[in-house]
C-alpha cells in the first residue's frame, strides 16, 4: 500500500508515498523527476511530487486494478492500464 523513493547512492529512504488502500503495482518518474505516479489495486493511480511525496492527483475512474502507469514524454499526460479492460489517457500534469 506504500511506494517508497530510495537514494540510488546512499541506498537511504527518502520519501514514503502512503495513501493507497491496496497493493501499489507499478510506480514511475516523470522524465524531468518531479512528479511520480504509481498505479495499485486498489483502482487508483496517485501522482506525487517527488521532492516532498505529497499527493498532487488522483486518477480514479478505473473499474479494476490498476496495472501500470506512465509518463508521456513532455511529462503532460499519463496513461494507465488496468485489469477493467481499458487504458486511460490523463491530462494537466
Amino acid at each position: 500500500k506504500t511506494a517508497r523513493v530510495w537514494g540510488a547512492n546512499s541506498g537511504q529512504e527518502l520519501s514514503r508515498l502512503s495513501g493507497h488502500t491496496d497493493t501499489v503495482r507499478a510506480a514511475s518518474f516523470s522524465r524531468d523527476g518531479t512528479r511520480i505516479v504509481t498505479a495499485s489495486a486498489d483502482h487508483t493511480a496517485r501522482v506525487w511530487d517527488a521532492a516532498s511525496g505529497v499527493e498532487v492527483a488522483r486518477l480514479s475512474r478505473h473499474g479494476g486494478a490498476v496495472d501500470s502507469a506512465g509518463f508521456s514524454a513532455d511529462g503532460s499526460r499519463i496513461v494507465t492500464a488496468s485489469a477493467d479492460g481499458d487504458a486511460r489517457v490523463w491530462g494537466g500534469f
